[in-house]
């Protein structure tokens, strides 16, 4: 399977783990006279990410352990003994991933996934284990680890948590996102950007007199899949994702960043530049990201297979 820029081929219309378009064209790989472009195109996108997260943090947060101290830091259950153990499992599993994808390799954001993969799966496995209902899969692979009917819990977790998140990357061609020259993440990007235009247009104007580029906070939210926002609930975040894994469909992820734009609207076109980006990125009043506010005005915005073809049509006519 070759990396393709077209959202609709990835997941954004496709009904399926197919890497065809709606017209059945085939993916062939980009001819060697766009490797420049791709090139400024990765360094714009990476300039993009590394300004929001200092505007965020006022750090870097290019590491697994830094990404994954501050997800789990959303969850004041955790000791600071969990979390260096959690730390751990977490680089073995991205070391494991990056090995078994190789085209693709480690990309920031991957990082944020499976470290809310860990969170909301760990105690599922291991009461599974304990009775006995652990898919035969993950218990055929800790059998053959440790030589032992009763499987031990850092391999449960670990082996679990690869194999959900080796499905994204691949049934679910979750790896799109994150190929190395990053073409399907800024192809989401311009989507997105167009999506406003359509159904936000007093605020896509207003974005536009102030030059706010929309990648500046969508990168983030696309490529983490929500989990960048410091104050997004878990439970939202599962559920967006419930949707994403049934449809098989990107489109739940352009309706939900629609809807918070929506519910952000009235604070957003009273903010300059400056003003909205430090309020997308960190989002202080957390009570529109609440799964039952959030999740039902988004599916309440009509986002269509054949309008993001169109869109993407749009976007290559430019």
């Amino acid at each position: 399977l070759e990396p393709t820029d077209t959202v609709s081929e990835w997941g954004g219309v496709s009904g399926g783990s197919s890497c065809h378009s709606l017209n059945d064209v085939p993916i062939t790989k980009g001819s060697s006279h766009q490797n420049n472009d791709n090139q400024n195109q990765i360094k714009e996108i990476n300039d993009a990410l590394q300004e929001r997260h200092n505007l965020e943090s006022g750090e870097t947060r290019g590491s697994d352990e830094c990404s994954v101290d501050r997800d789990l830091a959303l969850n004041g259950a955790w000791t600071n003994e969990v979390k260096v153990e959690m730390q751990n499992k977490l680089g073995c599993i991205l070391h494991a991933l990056a090995a078994a994808h190789d085209a693709v390799g480690y990309c920031q954001g991957m990082d944020y996934v499976v470290a809310h993969l860990m969170r909301v799966l760990q105690d599922t496995l291991v009461r599974r284990s304990r009775r006995g209902m652990l898919p035969p899969i993950i218990s055929k692979y800790n059998h053959d680890v440790t030589d032992s009917p009763h499987p031990n819990p850092n391999f449960l977790v670990e082996e679990g948590v690869f194999l959900v998140m080796d499905t994204f990357l691949t049934t679910y061609n979750l790896r799109h996102m994150y190929w190395p020259e990053l073409r399907c993440l800024k192809r989401s990007c311009r989507v997105f950007e167009r999506l406003i235009e359509h159904k936000l247009p007093v605020l896509a104007d207003h974005f536009e007199h102030h030059d706010f580029n929309v990648g500046l906070f969508a990168l983030g939210w696309f490529q983490t899949l929500f989990l960048y926002l410091p104050s997004m609930p878990s439970a939202t975040v599962c559920h967006m994702w419930d949707i994403w894994l049934v449809e098989r469909s990107f489109k739940i992820f352009f309706r939900v960043g629609t809807a918070i734009l929506f519910l952000s609207q009235p604070i957003l076109l009273n903010h300059e530049l400056e003003g909205m980006m430090t309020y997308l990125n960190t989002f202080p009043d957390a009570t529109l990201l609440n799964p039952d506010i959030l999740i039902a005005c988004a599916l309440q915005i009509k986002v269509t297979n054949r309008m993001l073809v169109e869109i993407e049509l749009e976007c290559n006519s430019d």
